[in-house]
């Protein structure tokens, strides 16, 4: 008989987890608001319900009488997957309060200054008053930012105070739980680490470099691996297993994104237990030949480990992705992939057509495309010095 599993959510970025699930023989159902997403037609069965809420899933977890479940690319996907797996004793999960510690960022700033985790130093808000206190005298610039939310929401840097008050009634507008920090902007490049704990060390990770040009705070480009990797992957590593340890970290994966300085210092900016969004691990599968999705669903919803092809680090190339995205709002007209990249493109996930209207357009995916090099300064070259910004049309 197959076991059951929920999956909290169907958007492109749970596609490969749902056919990972398929592939280990379960029966699938998904839930979330939003019946049209593409993901729902692969599963045997889909119930609509709010997954960002933890009593909602258990209800339904118990209703439907769950063997297993598996969060989504969503912080509150995971934030429910552990309330429900704790409550119903379903392993694979990280406790609660663990899973809150390590996704709100209020807490996770909190634990690293407790533990001496590199991490900026941040001021948590739960008043909008008493921010805008504190940024009469703070040293700027700083970045403002809800504690509960991604893909760059509620996020904004303040050069001044004018900013910085315009940047805190963003964030707490944007804030569910109207919670916010407020933490130096520290100068230097962004990057992404992806690893895979087993009995708490590092099995195997891989890096990128992040890039935003339409939207600041929305990563646009990952290229793999990170320029920095040499300089900081022991650094992060150390720090990882060393949070897995204090936690007591459940097996699978465990990314996070940091910032190096200009003496080559990591400095961690936040964390998740989570597949990352922008269907990254199609490049992250390119250079590190593991396909995150089917081992991350094997160390929530199976019982075993034991055949991880556990090879620390394996960079088998030059790999990167693109998300496209309008310079406005409008209606689609025409979507380009310039020739330059075309010619490294060996994929490409496309979640818009001609003829769609497009509302908020930096925060709106259009599509990716996954393209391949041979050297890194040849990849940097087509995507970052040769930038296009001509890739949709609008109207």
């Amino acid at each position: 008989m197959q076991e059951r599993v929920l999956i909290l959510n169907a958007s492109h970025n749970d596609e490969r987890m749902i056919r990972a699930l398929k592939e280990l023989n379960f029966y699938v159902i998904s839930t979330g608001n939003a019946p049209d997403l593409p993901g729902h037609n692969m599963c045997d069965n889909y119930i609509q319900a709010d997954y960002s809420d933890p009593d909602k899933m258990l209800k339904l977890s118990q209703e439907l009488k769950i063997d297993k479940i598996c969060a989504c690319c969503n912080d509150f996907g995971v934030k429910s997957a552990s309330y429900v797996a704790e409550k119903l004793g379903i392993p694979g999960y990280d406790s609660y309060e663990t899973t809150l510690t390590l996704h709100d960022k209020d807490r996770f700033k909190k634990f690293c200054l407790t533990y001496n985790i590199k991490s900026p130093k941040a001021q948590p808000f739960s008043e909008k008053e008493s921010a805008k206190e504190y940024v009469k005298t703070a040293a700027y610039p700083i970045i403002v930012k809800a504690v509960d939310l991604s893909a760059g929401n509620g996020i904004r840097k303040a050069e001044n105070i004018t900013d910085a008050w315009e940047a805190i009634d963003n964030a707490f507008q944007c804030s569910r739980m109207k919670r916010i920090i407020i933490e130096p902007f520290l100068e230097g490049s962004q990057h992404g680490f992806c690893s895979f704990l087993i009995n708490k060390k590092v099995a195997a990770y891989c890096s990128n470099n992040e890039y935003s040009i339409v939207n600041p705070y929305r990563v646009e480009i990952d290229t793999f691996p990170s320029e920095d990797e040499d300089d900081t992957a022991d650094i992060l590593i150390s720090e990882i297993e060393k949070m897995a340890e204090i936690l007591n970290l459940c097996d699978g994966i465990f990314h996070l994104q940091y910032i190096t300085d200009h003496n080559n210092q990591p400095h961690i900016l936040e964390c998740m237990r989570r597949i990352p969004g922008g269907l990254y691990t199609i490049p992250a599968e390119s250079v590190s030949g593991i396909n995150w999705d089917y081992w991350e669903v094997r160390a929530k919803c199976t019982d075993s480990l034991t055949d991880f092809p556990i090879l620390k680090h394996a960079n088998r190339g030059y790999f990167s992705y693109k998300c496209l995205m309008s310079q406005a709002d409008g209606k689609i007209e025409k979507i380009n992939i310039s020739p330059e990249i075309k010619v490294h493109k060996y994929d490409e996930w496309m979640l818009s057509k001609v003829g769609e209207v497009i509302k908020n357009h930096g925060s709106f995916p259009i599509g990716y495309i996954f393209s391949s090099y041979e050297s890194y300064d040849e990849m940097k070259r087509t995507l970052i010095t040769n930038y296009s910004d001509s890739n949709i049309i609008v109207s």
